[in-house]
């Protein structure tokens, strides 16, 4: 069956790959920003082994 496409509006194939392109983008900004950032000191507090903890 062929493809029709619509002559008032967007052909929904062009909406489909402009959702992939914007996924992509989104991927390759979040890997760019979580492999690529200054690494920041680690602040976390941990329990030192020698404390007592009361529950």
């Amino acid at each position: 069956m062929r493809w029709k496409i619509s002559h008032n509006g967007h052909d929904p194939r062009q909406i489909d790959l402009l959702a992939i392109l914007g996924l992509l983008v989104v991927i390759v900004a979040a890997y760019g920003y979580f492999e690529y950032r200054p690494s920041k000191p680690n602040t976390t507090a941990f329990i030192v082994p020698s404390q007592t903890v009361r529950w």
